[in-house]
Formats: C-alpha cells, structure tokens, sequence
C-alpha cells in the first residue's frame, strides 16, 4: 500500500501534530546546517585571503590583509514558544590592511628606496597615478626613474622625473631630492620625489602587489616631511611562519565544520526515516 493512504487512515489532529512536528524538527536542522555554512563559507574566504597573503610574502612592500568578522543576529519565530530565538550566523564584510612597516633592507644600489614611516611614492600609471611603497627603481631607455613594470616615478610637480644624458652619481636625500653630479664637475639638486599620504589608506584600492589606486573622492596629501632611505628597500610585512600557523588551524576548523554538516544531514535523515515509520505504523 502507498504511503498516502497510511497518512489518511491516521486522524486529522494527530497528523497535524505529527507533520508540525517535523517541520520544527527540520527547521532547527535547518538553521543548524545554515549557521555551519556561513562559518564554512568565512573560513573560506579568510584562507584565500591568507593564501594571497604568502604569494606576496616576497612582494616588495606589500601590505598584509585579513577578514573583518561580525555576528549576524536572526530572529526564529515560533508558534508555540513565548519568546523568539535568537540564532547567531557568521558573515564577514570586508578586509582590512595591515599598513605596519616591512622590514627594511639595505641593498646599496643608488635607485632602490624605501619609505620610512607613512608615505607613498607616486607614479604614473596608464590610467592617471598609482602608489607603492615598493622602491626598486631603474633607468629606462629614456632616463627616466620607473619602477619594475615601466611606471616612471612622479616628482613634486607631477612630472615623470628624468636624467638628462651625463648625469652621474646620483643622492637622494633624506627629503626626497635628487642631488646628481652634472658632467661639468659640479652637484645640484635636479629634481625632488612626490611622497603623498592619504587620510585613510586602508580604503586606497589593490591593483596588484604593492600598487595601490586611489578611490573617488580620495585625494593624495603631500608629505610636509618625507624620509627616504637611498640604497634600501622595504619588504613585506607578511610573517609566513605565522601565516601558514593560521592556514593550518583554518583548515581544520574547515574539516570540523564540514564534518558537523555531515552529521547533522545523516541526523537530519534519520529523522525523516522515523518519522515515515511512525506514520507508516
């Protein structure tokens, strides 16, 4: 025989209390397999963030991130209780840089920099200015100052900053300016570095590694007083011993949460295979 027809010889009343009861039961499943996957889901996205993290261990400059975390409340109502349940979800909303220094590393190559303190170098990018803390300039075929992906470097007066034919020996101060020796024996500065700072730079935008692209109505503020140190560059400031410690225990909270949402299906399963067999009896 069907089961249809085992539910229509039982009565209205008790197959209303029974049916209620399944719903209630499977609601609470329900919600307990949702509160997992928004954990689930957090977790995954916190390892990809940790995972771009050690990619760019080695990135010049480069700004470590992490997964900003809040509680999402929701209320369950339920008929036959006084008060509504709370339930808790987990829901990331965004990512926050970490903007401390890297570690600072002598080269002694007179066109690597770093920045010491708040600061960014300047240069032009194909689609208006981009920023970075990454110092690893070279000489174009034009004598221009560009970075590793040919951006010239950007002085105090918006200009890609260039040396003419002749020049030699090059310092730059502590201030940004660019002291060359010219080919008549004599020094003079020929030109001084952009250092900007921004109200917020966390809210700048990643374009890659260390290049950061300012937002609308984000405006770049000269730096009074810059320092820069000639013949150094600034690392990352990604610890990857601490990075991978992280990733480990992320993915075992992954495992442990993807082994509650198995149990609670097989739990969930269950029950609806006792709930057939009361009806059916």
């Amino acid at each position: 025989m069907e089961l249809a027809r085992f539910v229509h010889s039982i009565p209205a009343n008790k197959r209303a209390k029974s049916a209620k009861s399944k719903q209630l039961s499977e609601k609470a499943m329900d919600t307990t397999t949702y509160i997992a996957l928004s954990r689930q889901t957090s977790l995954w996205n916190q390892l990809e963030v940790i995972g771009n993290n050690l990619a760019n261990t080695n990135t010049l400059g480069f700004k470590g991130s992490d997964v900003l975390f809040s509680e999402y409340l929701y209320n369950i109502r339920s008929d036959e209780r006084p008060f509504k349940d709370k339930v808790a979800f987990t829901q990331d909303f965004g990512l926050v840089r970490d903007t401390s220094q890297g570690r600072m590393r002598h080269t002694n190559n007179p066109l690597d920099m770093a920045i010491q303190g708040d600061g960014f170098f300047a240069l032009q990018g194909p689609n208006g200015e981009v920023y970075t803390h990454a110092g690893n300039f070279t000489l174009d075929s034009e004598g221009r100052i560009v970075n590793q992906a040919g951006y010239p470097l950007l002085s105090d007066r918006g200009q890609p900053i260039e040396l003419e034919d002749g020049v030699d020996n090059i310092t730059i101060n502590g201030d940004g300016g660019i002291i060359a020796k010219l080919p008549d024996g004599l020094s003079e500065e020929v030109d001084r570095i952009r250092v900007v700072t921004f109200e917020d730079e966390r809210e700048l935008k990643p374009i890659s590694g260390s290049l950061y692209a300012a937002e609308a109505g984000q405006f770049p503020i000269e730096a009074d007083f810059p320092r820069i140190a000639q013949g150094a560059l600034e690392d990352s400031n990604v610890n990857a011993v601490e990075e991978m410690t992280r990733m480990i225990a992320l993915n075992r909270s992954y495992q442990e949460v993807h082994q509650m949402i198995r149990e609670e299906h097989d739990r969930k399963k269950k029950a609806n295979e006792v709930f057939t067999r009361r009806v059916s009896a």
